[in-house]
């Protein structure tokens, strides 16, 4: 390193920008992570603060960073983390920090990272184009790909679900293997490729040019990346190849970067934590790589390439660098519930001070303390448990702090069908919930499709609906193998370019803003005249695909209640539920709210395998963690058939569902899976227990 790093942070520089930036930083923990000047890395807890504690370090480094020509490097493994620190840095009241966001620095994702610095430079000298496969557009581009899908339909057919002989042609099956092609991708370096099957299993078939298949599917990649069209994920193999044959990049990219954070570091997978240590070396003394996160939230979907990094998520709390175990999230009594999950066993413990916790006592409906609620269903009223928390919730929070940006989610583990027996899912407490309709999956199956979801949506604003528009426009165009002058598919910039130089630009987007106004009404024939404009501009040749994509037909969203044209609560879209009170509540995921703060979540008990909060139960008891069962030795994976049923899986997927609420924690399961000695156990450890009964009202409260 050409220049020394140690002791450049001072206590005293750390007094100053804490009084500048109105922080407070009273924990010897973070006080030694901000002075620190080598590799270390941090275990931060639910509410931590640790992306203030990123954000903060930063600005002390731009303040007196000596380097004209090398920068600090900012990973994140979302573009929710990484713009969230940008923020915090263009907030900030420390002129310097804004140095940190152009050249000689980078601040992005792990993916922008490899494609900018590795990949995409290697593709586009060779003259590509690139193009990445978004959701379900992958098969389309199969079918436009000019292979022979036919050879690979016979080659595929057991895989894809066939049985019995081959012939003649099963069109579900054609289809579905189809579909499955669509994703894919290059698995590893030695140019195995790879797909996903049902249920999101791996198909992955390795580099053998004298196999049957193997040929077929890299003729078929071949294919697919002459026009352009690339998997997310092979961006990491084309970085792979290019540090094998030119080992001069390492070199260069840690001359650039000689200081690099990683946040998120327990959602790192596998195969992006070894790219990035064959670039950063974690024991390179020329380098500093301060990676945070927390392996107790280490939860993933266990498929294909998703596999959870081992040199993070594998350290004990001992072996941590640091471990920030106070939170300023949620109270005493809610950490007290969480802790037992904690894989590591991290002490959690709330920080929060005797003032800010009065001034939150005005959250609740009368200045006391949130019930946190075990809700205890059988099958008939499991489908009253979402109607029952939203009741909660309205009896809870005052009427002030439900009017503001009030956040409440009901969330499991399982939210679409599954390959296993008997599954439980999120569907089956609310029967709309559709995991591929909320707003961050949301893929429209035609245009009128999006117009719908953007004029109903209750969140989205309207330049994002422009942008979902103009992203549906420039499918279509690709649908008609529309180009622009270079010989490229368009991009919004070049769009918009072309229309301006026709003389189309006005036209094009007073079609775009008649799709939005809701003062239009979507009928057929103010359907066909959308139609007929976007056809004369574009001067498109009706395909069938095209017909299909600008096809008129209504998208009924429900109005209906969980039991009951009067009830309390009706369905919207994106998978939202209002209340009568006029809060919003969110049905989701467990990894769909990864990172998120809520007033109140309700966790529901769903099954893989086994159910996952019956099998978790001892830890809301108070009996385990024990003595003979610690955390850390707990089998991987559920399983049915084991006696001793707690696992890794289940504790990391409840950790993270658990600790996302600042007031308001409610779990529901079935009464066949809890005893009544386990209630009072529960009533014991601060939970209050409510039996539903049928119209989503308590039978019995235990007390």
């Amino acid at each position: 390193m050409p220049y020394p790093l140690e002791g450049l942070i001072t206590r005293d520089d750390i007094a100053n920008v804490a009084a500048n930036e109105q922080l407070i930083l009273v924990d010897d923990d973070r006080i030694a992570v901000l002075e620190a000047m080598r590799s270390i890395d941090v275990q931060a807890c639910p509410g931590s603060g640790k992306t203030t504690l990123i954000a903060t370090k930063l600005i002390l480094l731009a303040k007196k960073w000596p380097f004209q020509y090398q920068g600090v490097c900012v990973l994140s493994h979302t573009n929710v983390a990484k713009n969230e620190i940008i923020d915090r840095l263009k907030r900030s009241k420390t002129i310097e920090a804004q140095r940190l966001l152009s050249y000689p620095h980078f601040i992005g994702t792990i993916q922008e990272f490899v494609n900018r610095f590795l990949a995409l430079p290697v593709i586009r000298h060779s003259g590509a184009d690139v193009r990445f496969i978004e959701g379900d557009d992958g098969w389309k581009e199969v079918l436009r790909s000019g292979e022979n899908l036919n050879s690979l339909y016979q080659s595929l057919f057991f895989k894809c679900g066939g049985t019995g002989k081959v012939w003649p042609k099963n069109d579900e099956i054609y289809a579905k293997m189809v579909h499955q092609l669509g994703s894919l991708f290059w698995l590893n370096s030695n140019f195995d490729l790879a797909f996903y099957g049902d249920y999101g299993s791996l198909v992955s078939h390795k580099y053998d040019l004298t196999k049957q298949v193997y040929p077929k599917l890299k003729a078929l990649k071949t294919a697919l990346e002459i026009k352009g069209n690339y998997q997310y994920i092979d961006m990491f193999i084309f970085a792979e190849q290019l540090l094998k044959v030119n080992i001069l990049i390492q070199k260069v990219i840690r001359a650039r970067f000689p200081f690099v954070f990683i946040d998120e570091m327990q959602d790192t997978q596998k195969f992006q934590d070894e790219l990035l240590r064959d670039i950063f070396p974690l024991d390179d003394s020329s380098l500093i790589v301060q990676r945070f996160g927390d392996p107790d939230q280490a939860i993933f979907h266990s498929v294909g390439s998703e596999e959870p990094n081992e040199s993070f998520n594998g350290k004990s709390r001992d072996d941590m660098d640091f471990v920030i175990h106070k939170s300023h999230r949620f109270d005493g009594m809610l950490s007290g519930k969480i802790k037992s999950l904690s894989f590591n066993q991290i002490p959690l413990e709330s920080e929060l001070s005797e003032k800010y916790l009065a001034d939150r006592a005005a959250v609740h409906v009368t200045g006391g303390n949130f019930e946190h609620t075990i809700i205890v269903f059988n099958d008939d009223t499991c489908n009253c448990v979402v109607e029952y928390f939203a009741q909660i919730v309205s009896r809870q929070f005052s009427k002030e702090h439900k009017s503001k940006d009030f956040s409440a989610k009901v969330v499991g583990a399982v939210g679409k069908d599954i390959d296993a027996e008997g599954q439980f899912r999120i569907g089956h407490y609310w029967p709309t919930y559709d995991k591929s309709k909320s707003q961050a999956n949301f893929k429209e199956n035609n245009l009128i499709e999006a117009v719908y979801y953007c004029r109903q949506s209750t969140t989205i604003d309207w330049s994002s609906s422009y942008k979902l528009l103009m992203d549906c426009v420039l499918r279509l165009l690709r649908m008609a193998d529309r180009k622009d002058e270079g010989g490229k598919y368009f991009s919004s910039t070049s769009l918009r370019e072309e229309l301006k130089s026709k003389g189309e630009w006005a036209n094009f987007r007073e079609c775009i803003h008649f799709m939005l106004n809701s003062a239009h009404k979507v009928d057929l024939e103010f359907w066909n005249g959308i139609c007929d404009i976007l056809t004369a501009i574009f001067e498109l040749k009706k395909s069938t695909e095209i017909a299909e994509y600008l096809k008129y037909g209504e998208v009924v969203v429900p109005e209906v209640g969980a039991n009951e044209e009067n009830a309390s609560v009706v369905s919207l879209q994106e998978n939202k539920i209002r209340h009568s009170d006029g809060f919003l509540i969110e049905l989701s995921t467990i990894h769909g709210v990864k990172g998120e703060t809520h007033d109140a979540t309700l966790v529901v008990e769903t099954k893989n395998h086994t159910f996952d909060v019956a099998t978790m139960l001892p830890y809301l008891t108070g009996e385990l963690p024990s003595v003979d069962h610690p955390n850390t030795t707990l089998p991987d994976k559920p399983n049915a058939q084991r006696h001793f049923k707690p696992n890794k899986v289940f504790m990391r997927q409840l950790y993270v569902a658990m600790s996302r609420p600042k007031h308001l924690l409610c779990l529901a399961m079935h009464s066949n899976r809890i005893s009544d000695e386990q209630k009072k156990l529960l009533l014991n450890n601060g939970w209050k227990v409510e039996v539903l009964g049928p119209n989503a009202e308590p039978i019995r409260t235990m007390k």
